[in-house]
């Protein structure tokens, strides 16, 4: 089989390896579908924040956005059977420590995070993936909607950490997939208006047609989720908090330091709340999905085998303007 590696900054290579067997508590996956998202742009360029600060180190196989078919299990693995569809998290804490036993196992210290740290993502031809970490797909979930999984339960945590409250206007700041899922969850959870600022005008229209709205030149917002992932967009987000409002950064920006008024926030009594991964919201996010209501393979502007990996980066950093999901699909070679 052939896996993906980035073995450093602007470099990636397929590499020959042999399948490897899982362990006791492991699942054996088959990759059906992997996205790319800007944390993979950031992996491969090396601007990611855990590049930066030593806790992960290339090479590394990526890809932590997946649906895949169980093709082996551990021995201790209960209630998965070959042939059954999964998805799985992000942030795999020890299970042991004080705060994995609070569910913050997201923020464990000696935690991986699948394709990006200690954790093999899920490019490549088949993988190893912890049993208790991996979630079975309700039945009739599409596997172009399924990919969205991982990406779904981080929208719906930053849309939970926001705390609506009745009568509550709401900003989403970037309609990439984030703010696109973050607009739609808010929207079929809460039965709210939505404004999203977007200056991308076919992302802004994908969104619009789900019902979101473009926000009036002046207007301010009680809740506001940052997902656009750069700069302008946090100062956007920040200049269009109201007094006693809520600020949700759930994007990564791959800067190392941005301008922040604190000034401002204290004197308008404005809070601004990070949220990373998406630790205990796995089921609520499978039961929103599977509802059929949210169809995020709208998002999907791009699909690339494996082997063309390489073309699939080059655009998912050069990121035109329209660019929405791009999709990494299994070779058939690579199948057993």
């Amino acid at each position: 089989m052939k896996s993906l590696f980035i073995t450093a900054p602007g470099k990636i290579e397929l590499v020959a390896r042999e399948t490897p067997r899982p362990g006791p508590d492991d699942l054996l996956l088959a990759p059906l579908a992997i996205g790319l998202c800007r944390t993979d742009a950031e992996l491969a360029d090396g601007s990611m924040i855990y590049l930066r600060d030593g806790r992960s180190s290339l090479p590394l196989t990526p890809g932590h956005e997946w649906v895949a078919r169980v093709a082996g299990k551990g021995s201790h693995v209960e209630g998965f059977a070959i042939g059954d569809m999964v998805v799985g998290e992000c942030s795999i804490g020890c299970g042991t420590c004080a705060k994995c036993r609070a569910g913050d196992y997201h923020q464990c210290e000696t935690r991986a995070e699948t394709g990006i740290m200690k954790q093999e993502g899920a490019m490549t031809g088949y993988f190893r993936f912890p049993a208790a970490s991996a979630h079975k797909l309700p039945e009739d979930i599409a596997i172009e909607d399924a990919v969205f999984a991982e990406p779904s339960a981080v929208a719906l945590r930053a849309v939970l950490r926001a705390r609506f409250q009745q009568g509550d206007s709401i900003l989403v700041v970037g309609a990439g997939t984030i703010g696109w899922l973050a607009a739609a969850i808010a929207m079929d959870s809460y039965g709210v208006s939505v404004a999203v600022l977007e200056p991308d005008m076919e992302r802004m229209q994908r969104v619009a047609a789900i019902g979101a709205r473009v926000p009036e030149p002046d207007e301010r917002f009680d809740v506001v989720i940052e997902a656009s992932g750069n700069s302008n967009g946090l100062k956007s987000a920040l200049e269009r908090l109201a007094s006693n409002g809520r600020l949700v950064a759930v994007s990564l920006t791959g800067c190392a330091a941005h301008a922040v008024d604190i000034d401002r926030i204290v004197v308008s009594d404005q809070s601004l709340t990070g949220s990373l991964g998406s630790p205990g919201v796995w089921s609520h996010m499978l039961e929103l999905l599977g509802r059929g209501r949210m169809r995020p393979s709208v998002l999907i502007t791009g699909r690339y085998r494996l082997s063309e990996a390489r073309e699939a980066y080059a655009a998912l950093l050069e990121n035109r303007p329209g660019t929405g999901k791009l999709l990494i699909l299994p070779d058939d070679e690579d199948r057993l």
